[in-house]
């Protein structure tokens, strides 16, 4: 087990994975032309395949297989690399590391001077629950059938949103004839806030949306978020409601599938008409670069409800704006339906993950202790 390197001085053409490119239990990054094995000199940060990257800053704990494809690339200090003789070791690992009670020891043991770390000597110590290898292999080929089907979702999910934005594109070709007038005519904008303290007495248990969830989203829908609170019944955003979250890269918006309530950061917009909602999203969508300069803030992370009101929509006839709901529609009532696809695909590998941390004494049948990540006869795990 050990840790990549520093990434200055390498070769312009040979692939690097950060830790920002382990997501989603893959390896998944974007260099054109780069390639593995390019350095002369040997390196302990060189990956091999069936290697297990784990990302050691900020989201501690994602780890990923490396395949093929990233054999050969280089890990930066960020990453943490386990290397095991056998690869149904590290096939389990990747797994264990998504447990409750693995998140719950990362947790007591990362340090947090400028944002959570764990040191590789830390995550060498960490216990580990072996099953009997028959086991592991159900459960890998289990965890990994879930993941494949969650990335095909999302891809189609993803291509639906994108042939709606190329047909509203299209649309926009005739937008010097369309008439404009402010968001404040034709949709009603709330400002987000904080959570009421003390608690309301008519308080009604919600999600609530913070702009990181909007921003972060990879479809312009939400579906609920981590956090929960209570919330004053006249603050929820029914289903339908478009938040907004800005960033000095664009605005970035979303369609609330659920009840949930906008936190500080976040604006809400209300379609004074249903039928009026996808135009208003990729009109959002199309214009993110431009309506974004009306956010205030050093790093215009805000944009206020007075300023959104003032801007100007392009907003033609009814009939134009009704053919485009009717076509816009089956095209996100697709990628909705992966959406929630994908909810129930997650709700299962949460319920297998979260049984598999209450029977981790058992996992290890009669070996004796749990044993630990680091090197052991055991694993196999080499240091």
């Amino acid at each position: 087990m050990t840790y990549g390197i520093n990434d200055r001085g390498l070769p312009g053409h040979q692939g690097v994975v950060r830790a920002g490119d382990v997501r989603d239990g893959r390896i998944t990054t974007d260099q054109p032309g780069c390639e593995g094995g390019v350095m002369q000199r040997n390196t302990r940060a060189a990956l091999r395949r069936d290697d297990l990257v784990v990302v050691l800053v900020r989201r501690v704990g994602d780890a990923a297989l490396v395949t093929e494809e990233h054999e050969g690339w280089v890990a930066t200090r960020s990453v943490g690399i386990v290397r095991s003789k056998e690869r149904h070791i590290t096939r389990w690992l990747r797994i264990w590391l998504r447990t409750r009670r693995a998140q719950a020891w990362i947790q007591q043991h990362v340090s947090a001077h400028v944002e959570p770390t764990l040191s590789i000597d830390a995550l060498r110590k960490m216990p580990v629950a072996v099953p009997p290898l028959e086991r592991i292999e159900k459960l890998h080929e289990l965890v990994t059938l879930i993941e494949d089907k969650t990335r095909l979702n999302l891809s189609i999910a993803a291509d639906a949103v994108a042939l709606a934005d190329a047909h509203y594109a299209t649309w926009n070709r005739y937008r010097t004839s369309w008439p404009t007038c402010e968001f404040g005519r034709v949709t009603r904008a709330s400002t987000g806030r904080a959570a009421p303290s003390p608690a309301p007495e008519d308080g009604v248990t919600c999600n609530w949306v913070a702009p990181s969830d909007i921003l972060n989203t990879r479809l312009p829908y939400l579906d609920g978020t981590e956090r929960q609170g209570l919330a004053v019944p006249g603050d929820i955003c029914e289903p339908g409601t478009i938040l907004i979250a800005t960033r000095p890269d664009g605005m970035r918006a979303a369609v609330t599938l659920r009840p949930v309530v906008a936190g500080r950061g976040v604006l809400a917009i209300h379609p004074g008409d249903p039928e009026n909602s996808w135009w208003l999203l990729h009109e959002l969508r199309l214009r993110s670069r431009e309506l974004s300069r009306a956010a205030q803030g050093r790093q215009a992370r805000e944009i206020t409800k007075r300023a959104f009101s003032r801007l100007d929509v392009a907003w033609p006839a009814d009939d134009v704006r009704r053919e485009f709901h009717r076509v816009a529609r089956p095209m996100h009532q697709v990628a909705q339906q992966r959406v929630a696809e994908n909810a129930s695909l997650n709700e299962t590998l949460v319920t297998l993950l979260s049984a598999l941390s209450p029977a981790a004494d058992g996992l290890a049948g009669s070996t004796g202790p749990v044993p630990e990540i680091g090197p052991a006869a055991r694993t196999g795990v080499a240091r």
